[in-house]
């Protein structure tokens, strides 16, 4: 599958869709899993609620807040595959963590959680055509193609393990 054109979605996720490594999109969503489950596998229990600045999100709330959008990005996707004829909502993920819970909850249930929508998400990419992929709808103020939808998704995925990566992991 193509990378999507940026006519294909918000110039805000540009920088997501451009940490995307190559453009078999569902075998980068699939390896994905692999490389999350290696840098969250490395990640002491003390460090699971450490916040590198007193604004930011705990390691838990990260992945917490990958999972939430991951749900959100495919369930535009569905809506959009299916053509859809209304606009979706945006959603603000800043609310939407702090009213998760996602620290009472450890690090390790939270990347089973990560694995399983991923895995179910998969299994409904893997339905669609290349009819699907191109279809056009509207989310959260702005057109959005369901190839688009996908690459937000693995890009905003590999935008936040970087984070931890480099944020959380390195001090």
């Amino acid at each position: 599958m193509k990378r999507p054109n940026p006519t294909e979605y918000a110039s805000y996720y540009d920088g997501y869709v451009k940490l995307v490594p190559h453009e078999n999109i569902l075998e980068v969503l699939n390896e994905q899993v692999i490389y999350l489950k290696s840098v969250l596998s490395s990640v002491e229990v003390n460090k699971e609620s450490y916040r590198y600045a007193p604004d930011k999100w705990t390691i838990k709330e990260v992945v917490g807040h990958m999972v939430d959008t991951e749900r959100i990005m495919a369930y535009r996707a569905l809506c959009v595959a299916r053509g859809e004829k209304n606009a979706l909502p945006g959603y603000d993920d800043k609310e939407y963590v702090a009213n998760a819970n996602f620290n009472t909850t450890s690090l390790a249930a939270l990347t089973n959680h990560f694995e399983l929508v991923r895995a179910a998400n998969l299994a409904l990419f893997n339905t669609f055509d290349e009819e699907a992929f191109s279809k056009i709808g509207s989310a959260n103020k702005s057109d959005i193609s369901v190839r688009a939808l996908l690459f937000i998704i693995a890009g905003h995925t590999l935008h936040h393990l970087n984070v931890i990566n480099e944020k959380y992991l390195l001090t």
